[in-house]
């Protein structure tokens, strides 16, 4: 989708944001989908990016 065109485009932090926005509107399957998907992207660049740890506290602020 746009959020991983995004990324191809070396957009991380505005695909992060469409993502973490994207888990805030939706519920039940479609936020587990967006959720999963984020994670996987999380694990791609690794725990020691810092856009990683500033999405992983804005996906947690929409989820809880």
């Amino acid at each position: 989708g746009a959020a991983d065109a995004e990324v191809a485009a070396d957009s991380t932090e505005a695909a992060f944001a469409r993502l973490v926005a994207t888990a805030g509107r939706t519920s039940g399957a479609d936020r587990d989908r967006v959720r999963e998907h984020l994670i996987g992207l999380f694990e791609l660049f690794g725990p020691d990016d810092p856009r990683v740890a500033a999405a992983r506290r804005a996906l947690a602020r929409v989820l809880f």
